[in-house]
């Protein structure tokens, strides 16, 4: 049975805005079926527009991928990935639009029906513990993990089956789903990984003004900024709220309609709302790449004086996405578990790397000593260190310039003074124009 029908033009003149509409779903129903068609308006780039929905108390999914055609179901016991299963309460829903991008005008089509549930492809399973495998309580460790991933629930191109598969060759500790605007995936990667990986929740707050990983959270939060009035700056306040972590994630990627709404543009952002800045994603020159960017705007965020760690990731949509020297974020816990990994990115106890271990530490008043993310008063003397380098020029940086830099193979340890004015310092490890590790700042105190 037919509920609503919704056919209209998009010009290029509602690009980053949102459309809804309204339908009743009557008693009884038991299958929602969504079929959404438009033109896509050239090969690349071309016009985007996904599709959201809320039934009368609750978000239930998201389609954040491109597909001129696509066919969305929600059912009790299962639904499209992106949506979630469940009952479907009588009344009000709402099906939109998120208008990201249109290039050329384009003409849509909605339709919504009920019909009967299909047969469940498999019998609903028990979530598995959140976090993954529990840990004992010990003394911190450097543990390595993925921050930035997308699965068959938003636009990856990979199954969390097919991802737990390749997670657990690659011997992470943790790893964050963070599909696009959804969290419909975590319990399903949990029960792919089997324990052998502490999986998380996280979502990629995809605003049309630049996007941010919302690490922590397992339920759903609202990212449309510039919806009745809303600013990311609610936007970041909500994840901390929730007990999340927000990252600015690949701040300075192509441009619109290149990349749409990818690169960072909110103009009025509060740096001090974020944790963290994705400052390498993928490989470090890739053809898609402007990490150079990224890592800048990180030093003028603390030339700025906000404290932020930095991360990394892979940003991967397929496997393809693991290959090669790509980074991942080391953060300094007593376990693997969601507290212990969230505490350690807002203190900035983190590392980037695409294989060689990197450390900084400054010496101040008492002969104290202070590490990654640490203070250091009166301090007097920084050092850097890095272990397993490839050959490669280990740097001690302030103020996005170089204060010290040697070659170091293998194993080393260089040192600096700090100048007047520094508030931090940071080590990175370069091989001819290809960035290998980047530490979190120490900050420095008169």
């Amino acid at each position: 049975m037919e509920l609503h029908r919704w056919t209209d033009e998009l010009a290029t003149s509602d690009s980053k805005s949102y459309r809804r509409r309204r339908f009743t779903v009557p008693v009884g129903a038991r299958a929602l079926r969504i079929v959404f068609e438009y033109e896509r308006g050239g090969d690349l780039p071309h016009n985007l527009v996904t599709v959201s929905l809320f039934d009368p108390r609750r978000f239930r999914g998201a389609a954040h991928r491109f597909a001129p055609r696509q066919e969305i179901t929600v059912e009790e016991r299962q639904a499209t990935p992106g949506f979630l299963a469940g009952a479907l309460p009588t009344g009000e829903w709402t099906v939109e639009l998120d208008v990201h991008c249109v290039i050329a005008p384009c003409a849509f089509a909605l339709r919504v029906e009920t019909s009967e549930p299909a047969a469940p492809a498999d019998p609903v399973s028990t979530p598995s513990p959140r976090g993954g495998a529990p840990e004992s309580r010990r003394e911190r460790r450097w543990l390595r993990g993925e921050l930035h991933l997308h699965s068959t629930h938003s636009d990856g191109r990979w199954t969390t089956d097919e991802m737990a598969s390749a997670a657990l060759e690659r011997g992470l500790d943790f790893m964050f789903l963070t599909d696009h605007n959804t969290v419909t995936g975590i319990d399903s990667l949990r029960r792919a990984v089997g324990g052998g990986i502490a999986v998380h929740a996280g979502q990629e707050l995809t605003t049309f003004a630049g996007h941010a990983l919302a690490l922590g959270p397992e339920r759903w939060l609202d990212w449309r900024t510039g919806l009745e009035g809303r600013s990311m700056n609610d936007v970041a306040r909500d994840v901390r709220e929730a007990g999340g972590v927000l990252v600015v994630a690949h701040p300075d990627a192509p441009p619109d309609p290149l990349c749409t709404g990818c690169r960072w543009t909110h103009e009025d952002f509060d740096p001090s709302l974020a944790d963290a800045v994705e400052v390498w994603g993928g490989l470090w020159d890739g053809p898609e790449e402007r990490n150079e960017g990224c890592l800048a705007l990180f030093h003028r965020w603390l030339d700025a004086g906000h404290r932020l760690a930095a991360t990394g990731a892979t940003d991967a949509h397929r496997p393809e996405d693991w290959h090669g020297a790509v980074p991942l974020t080391y953060v300094h816990a007593a376990e693997a578990s969601s507290s212990s990994v969230l505490d350690a990115l807002r203190a900035g106890r983190t590392y980037v790397s695409s294989g060689p271990a990197l450390g900084v530490e400054a010496r101040g008043e008492g002969g104290r000593t202070a590490g990654i993310g640490g203070t250091a008063v009166g301090a007097h003397t920084i050092a850097g260190w890095c272990a397993g380098s490839p050959g490669a020029e280990l740097r001690l940086v302030a103020h996005g310039e170089a204060r010290a830099r040697a070659r170091i193979d293998g194993d080393g340890r260089i040192h600096a003074s700090p100048q007047p004015g520094d508030r931090w310092s940071s080590a990175e490890l370069w091989r001819d124009g290809i960035l290998l590790a980047v530490t979190s700042p120490v900050y420095l105190r008169r």
